[in-house]
């Protein structure tokens, strides 16, 4: 039964390939049809008729021929011996050819430089960076800005729970997220979801607790000013000289979602006055060796040597910059490392606002701060930049100072592909040291 209708499916299509086979072989092929029996003689003539079929010529369109370009056969050009002549004589007759030259990138540079961007975790952490920055690390904030009076805000619990449910919550995104990859059963492919990424997640929690800092600063009058706040801004500084950018400048790039400005210039204060600034430089560097610090950067000659912050131009001074970074699943960064990327953006933002006006000395020593959010956890980073010179070989020169709070945990955040319903293990002492980095204006210290 099956042979019988596969005999009559090739039967009818070789009848409707038919209509234009000679009489001859037409008479065959209803022969074939009429006994139901397959004659590959008489398939092959019927394929050979519709080869000798001829197609009509090619005729050049008449827009091409209003051109008066010339044209050639084929196969006419590879006559000739001098192919690459008649080529290009061709060219060189049209009128109207369009031409395309070769254009370089508008920041393509003749020296390549190191690149940061926050892509490639420091292999040495914290020292590396401290090594780059030219900076003593200070662990902890200055107890003097933890118990500052005007950073106690009333801001109670449940305002901060419903500030991180907005964003792993109550959220409406829907967007493609990243495959699920399982460490354990690594051979199972799971099924993508839907839903809000972790970066937006993460970015609308440090959108939420900035407005209830700001919000609370103004109702206490612990802000004179409003801030002025810019989302995903583009943040590049361009460094030069030392020990380790001589031959190669290094370029530090970052888009914050927040920039935090002020017209309030008492918001870059340094916290550590000269006394404590003279001690902090007697102290020596760390050394990493044999490591190289700048092993984990990029090389390119596509880079800005200018500087690139927003509202450059303007009266303001840069408070603070806010980030968020996602955690990659095979292989996630450790707390060193994501602390030491907290550090090199907050001093690109530090470095950005002492040349902002084109100075390439610093005045008085200013304050920058960062803020980082990793998986559910803060690094808080204030950078005391005294000096703009990078790192010279026994240099005992005065060095910058960096306070940080590496890796505190605000609160359990659940898988992205798993939905939360209760913010669990809310530490509101982070939030307290949060509120307090925010707010902490002026130097601590009488000296």
């Amino acid at each position: 039964m099956i042979g019988q209708l596969w005999r009559r499916r090739g039967l009818r299509e070789r009848e409707e390939t038919a209509e234009n086979v000679p009489p001859m072989v037409f008479r065959k092929y209803r022969a074939v049809k009429q006994w139901g029996k397959m004659d590959t003689r008489i398939f092959k003539e019927i394929y050979n008729s519709r080869n000798k079929r001829k197609m009509p010529a090619f005729e050049v369109p008449e827009a091409v021929k209003a051109l008066g370009v010339p044209i050639f056969e084929p196969n006419e050009v590879f006559t000739f011996s001098n192919r690459k002549n008649l080529v290009e004589q061709a060219r060189e007759e049209a009128d109207f050819e369009v031409r395309f030259l070769e254009q370089l990138h508008p920041l393509q540079k003749n020296y390549p430089a190191y690149i940061f961007e926050g892509a490639e975790p420091m292999s040495d952490g914290i020292s590396q960076a401290a090594l780059l920055t030219r900076s003593v690390v200070r662990n902890g904030l200055p107890e003097t800005i933890l118990h500052n009076s005007a950073a106690k805000l009333e801001i109670d619990e449940e305002m901060v729970r419903d500030s991180i449910l907005h964003g792993e919550r109550y959220n409406p995104t829907l967007e493609k997220l990243p495959e699920r990859f399982d460490p354990v059963m690594f051979w199972i492919r799971h099924h993508r979801l839907h839903g809000t990424p972790v970066i937006k997640r993460n970015n609308i929690i440090l959108n939420n607790l900035l407005r209830h800092v700001i919000l609370g600063g103004l109702r206490t009058q612990a802000l004179e000013h409003s801030f002025q706040v810019n989302r995903d801004s583009p943040l590049s500084v361009y460094l030069s000289g030392g020990q380790y950018f001589s031959k190669t400048p290094l370029v530090l790039r970052a888009q914050p979602h927040l920039t935090v400005q002020s017209l309030n210039s008492t918001v870059t204060m340094p916290w550590a006055g000269p006394i404590d600034v003279q001690s902090a430089s007697a102290e020596p560097l760390p050394d990493i060796y044999p490591i190289s610090p700048v092993i984990d950067f990029e090389t390119d000659t596509i880079y800005n040597d200018d500087l690139l912050l927003t509202r450059s131009e303007q009266q303001t001074h840069v408070h603070s910059v806010l980030w968020s970074r996602e955690q990659d699943q095979k292989y996630p960064w450790t707390s060193e490392q994501n602390m030491a990327n907290a550090i090199l953006t907050t001093y690109a933002a530090a470095v950005a606002e002492a040349t902002r006006n084109g100075a390439t000395e610093m005045k008085k020593p200013i304050l920058v701060r960062g803020v980082q959010l990793v998986n559910g956890r803060l690094d808080l980073v204030a950078m005391q930049l005294n000096t703009l010179k990078p790192t010279e070989n026994g240099d005992n020169a005065e060095k910058n100072i960096v306070w940080i709070e590496k890796g505190l945990r605000l609160y359990k955040p659940k898988p992205y592909y798993d939905q939360m319903e209760v913010v669990e293990k809310l530490d509101m002492n982070v939030f307290h040291k949060f509120v307090a980095l925010m707010l902490g204006f002026g130097a601590p210290h009488a000296h």
